[in-house]
């Protein structure tokens, strides 16, 4: 009796092991992020979350987790089941923590499945329309003639846009004075007012601004040219040869999650991003959609917290 015992409940396990990865998913998935709703990452998550649900046949209900960076999301969703039902929104913000914050509650790195990324973002550097500079040349040789004096806003300290920043410093031997502001919108009121000669922003806070005549973009950061501004020309043609700056977001799961729960998400997203309504409503936010194999995601990030640690140590920048 123990013997048939045993077995069946062997030949239940074996059974049910391969019907829960095939059954996969069966109920909602939650679209962690960590920032507010109503911001880049809240769209492209909605965005994704959407087409998402046509491939994988169940909602995805995505949960803002504003705070800390984004890392109060990472958190959650390293400690959460390793089942595929909570995955994450990440940002470039999951690499550069490591370099500003001395303990995080999770490895960046270990405690993430990675599944494959979404997009990738140029900065704009950008100035008033009546602003002196008229190229980035101008800028950056002010900015050398007479170190120190030149402002430069950003969306806050710690952000992409101020480590990039950071990295544009480093490049071109200048010392810019960094002004942080509370997101993107307040740093545009301030260089619209003059309290700052340059910022640097993502193309889906500025470019209206700038087809509309309010601002005048001197420099994208990317490695070409913006197709919706093909007269602004990247920083590696016009001032440091090489010098590229991009965000990105992808998405990821907990460790451990089923390798075949691991491909069938990675399989969904690929195809959301391939869609080509997908692809237009990324674009218009100034990315570059494009997916990837979970291995190439995990050395993208993993390459990116090298980039910040060496880009914070560079510039001075303590781990808090």
């Amino acid at each position: 009796m123990r013997r048939l015992m045993t077995a069946l409940l062997v030949g239940m396990i074996a059974c049910a092991a391969p019907a829960t990865a095939n059954d996969f998913p069966n109920r909602p998935l939650r679209m962690l992020h960590g920032f507010a709703a109503g911001g880049n990452a809240d769209i492209v998550a909605r965005i994704m979350a959407e087409e998402m649900r046509k491939t994988l046949g169940q909602p995805l209900v995505v949960e803002p987790r504003p705070g800390a960076g984004g890392n109060i999301a990472s958190q959650a969703t390293a400690r959460a089941d390793a089942d595929g039902y909570t995955i994450v929104l990440l940002t470039t913000a999951h690499a550069i923590s490591p370099a500003l914050i001395r303990t995080l509650n999770f490895d960046p790195v270990a405690d993430f499945q990675f599944l494959s990324m979404v997009t990738d973002f140029p900065f704009f550097i950008v100035v008033n329309e009546a602003s002196r500079f008229r190229t980035i040349q101008d800028l950056v040789a002010e900015a050398k003639a007479k170190p120190g004096t030149v402002t430069a806003g950003t969306a806050g300290v710690g952000t992409g846009h101020h480590m990039g920043l950071e990295l544009m410093s480093s490049a071109l031997g200048v010392k810019f004075v960094h002004v942080p502001y509370r997101g993107d919108s307040g740093s545009i009121t301030g260089v619209l007012g003059n309290s700052v000669d340059f910022i640097i922003a993502p193309g889906a806070a500025v470019l209206s601004s700038i087809e509309g005549g309010k601002l005048r973009a001197l420099a994208v950061t990317g490695p070409q040219r913006w197709p919706a501004t093909p007269a602004v020309p990247t920083l590696s043609e016009s001032v440091s040869p090489g010098l590229e700056m991009m965000a990105w977001i992808g998405i990821a799961a907990p460790t451990n999650v089923p390798p075949a729960v691991v491909e069938r998400l990675n399989a969904s997203i690929r195809q959301a991003v391939d869609t080509p309504d997908v692809r237009s409503r990324l674009a218009s936010l100034g990315g570059y959609p494009a997916a990837s194999t979970p291995e190439e995601m995990m050395r993208k990030v993993a390459a990116q917290i090298a980039l910040w640690k060496d880009v914070a140590a560079k510039a001075g920048m303590q781990a808090q």
